[in-house]
């Protein structure tokens, strides 16, 4: 035999060694497959706390984990329905949630002192409360063990859109039928309203059929939900807001290396509570620009009028002591330090 004939054969030899055994070696240093974590959103794609906050935030979590944890978002309830979605994220058929306390009646008692009248004076006031207060009482913090609690926020305080009665006094808001949350109910009711409770996907449908008299949100989701288009009138008196949570699954969380938790955290607390502030605030601008440039009425509520509805409110705060103090909880000491972080924040 030829020694270019040896030669020849014994390449062969090799290659076919290498097709055989050698593809199948793993890579010594193949990257890892990036985690992929589901986010169960209720609200539109477009809408402000998506492209202005939760979008950013994982992009830059993504980013520091150098493409190691990517996300998914499920919008507009397709994943969980909103009063579904803490249970959702507790037992794992989503990974993250976000959404206001008050989807899920009765597991907050001691957080739902911020839906009590006139708490809430803006999103940046009422989150900074609401995050103090948190860290200050066990008995509050005790509410979100069973999930992985990211960060705590406060809407906007929810104003007064009306479809054809303005509401300048007290006097005027008497009677009227007005879409809600949940979490503003007990504010409503004691000032004469009539709360109708339905999620935001059911707003517009029920101002625009008379349903309702008008709908009780903040400017915050006034654009995104197009309540400009069955609405005429708004009051600006700053009800309240409602406390949101976000928070992951504990199992999920718990599997993630300490590395990849430590960036999750450390983005969340640099970006998500003033960044959400901002992008709602912002929405808010745009939706009072578009209710002028469609020649409605905004009536800002006068110092000594928004006096009588809330001394006129104030009976709520204790029902609501009364209700949390009978299982056993602190009612009494987490508002006062409410309402003395409010004024504190206010000034």
């Amino acid at each position: 035999m030829s020694k270019r004939r040896v030669l020849i054969t014994g390449i062969g030899f090799i290659f076919l060694f290498i097709i055989q055994f050698g593809l199948s070696l793993p890579a010594a240093d193949a990257a890892p497959k990036p985690i992929e974590l589901s986010f169960a959103g209720t609200w539109p794609a477009k809408a402000a706390p998506y492209t202005n906050a939760f979008l950013p935030w994982s992009k830059e979590i993504t980013k520091r984990s150098n493409g190691r944890i990517t996300f998914k978002f499920y919008f507009t309830q397709t994943l969980a329905k909103d009063k579904d979605q803490y249970a959702a994220v507790r037992d794992g058929i989503a990974d993250f949630g976000w959404i206001a306390h008050s989807m899920t009646p009765g597991k907050f008692p001691l957080i739902s002192v911020m839906e009590n009248p006139f708490l809430n004076p803006s999103t940046f006031i009422g989150a900074r409360v609401l995050n103090e207060l948190y860290a200050k009482f066990p008995e509050m913090q005790k509410e979100h063990d069973d999930v992985h609690l990211l960060f705590l926020w406060t809407t906007m305080p929810y104003e007064i859109h009306t479809s054809k009665k303005p509401v300048r006094t007290l006097e005027d808001l008497k009677g009227l039928k007005l879409a809600c949350p949940a979490g503003a109910v007990p504010t409503l009711e004691i000032l004469g309203a009539v709360p109708v409770t339905m999620g935001l996907g059911d707003v517009y449908q029920a101002a625009q059929k008379g349903v309702t008299d008008g709908v009780a949100f903040a400017w915050g989701v006034y654009k995104s939900r197009k309540i400009y288009e069955v609405t005429k009138y708004h009051t600006n008196i700053h009800m309240s807001g409602l406390p949101f949570w976000m928070a992951m699954n504990k199992n999920r969380w718990n599997s993630l290396s300490p590395d990849l938790q430590k960036i999750v955290t450390d983005v969340t607390n640099e970006m998500m509570r003033e960044t959400l502030c901002c992008a709602v605030s912002k929405e808010g601008e745009i939706g009072r620009s578009i209710t002028r440039e469609r020649g409605h009425e905004i009536i800002e509520v006068p110092p000594e009028e928004r006096a009588r509805w809330i001394e006129a409110a104030k009976p709520a705060w204790e029902n609501w002591v009364k209700k949390v103090e009978v299982k056993g909880l602190p009612g009494r000491e987490v508002l006062n330090e409410a309402l003395r972080l409010v004024e504190k924040y206010s000034k």
